[in-house]
């Protein structure tokens, strides 16, 4: 009961929780902490088409399944480990929208995701950057003439810095492009 009204007040009026679902977090925030970064951890918004979840292990299945960051308005080139474009959304459409498949196989695990942790926050401008991104969707799937099919909301676990800088992937423990979080 606790945990519920802590999560309610993170998530004040009008403004959506972090997604339930998250991206594996592989750095703990005192390994961040020793990096140089903020042991705060806050979660960005990735939205998949094509995908959808195999409920008794998490595994994300699909493919080839469309990618994007909310907020830093990219499409994303990999999502094991994930990797921005180097290119916004407004530009997609003249660079092209890589079309990613997902892992797994005969030789390779699927990706599998967990429940976000408690303790992330949601990044300010969460709610205008997700309806940036369901635009883009929108004009995605009237480009293509065809549905995109169900679009999950994964979190993407990241450190913010310490006094300023690059966020800090928690996932893959390499450095991002600078966002404000706050």
């Amino acid at each position: 009961m606790l945990a519920l009204l802590r999560d309610q007040r993170r998530a004040g009026a009008g403004e959506h929780a972090a997604p339930a679902l998250s991206l594996p977090l592989r750095i703990q925030p005192a390994r961040a902490c020793a990096l140089g970064w903020s042991p705060d951890l806050f979660t960005l918004t990735l939205l998949v088409g094509n995908a959808s979840l195999r409920a008794e292990d998490g595994a994300l299945l699909g493919g080839p399944v469309v990618a994007i960051c909310a907020e830093y308005d990219r499409p994303l080139t990999s999502l094991s480990p994930p990797a921005l474009a180097p290119y916004s959304l407004a530009r997609a459409r003249l660079q092209g929208v890589p079309a990613l498949r997902l892992p797994g196989g005969w030789l390779r695990a699927p990706l599998r995701l967990e429940t976000t942790h408690r303790a992330a926050l949601a990044p300010a401008r969460r709610d205008d950057a997700l309806a940036r991104a369901g635009r883009f969707f929108a004009e995605l799937e009237e480009a293509w003439r065809r549905r995109l099919g169900s679009v999950l909301e994964i979190a993407w676990p990241v450190y913010g810095p310490e006094h300023g800088g690059p966020l800090l992937d928690a996932v893959a423990g390499t450095p991002l492009l600078e966002l404000p979080l706050r």
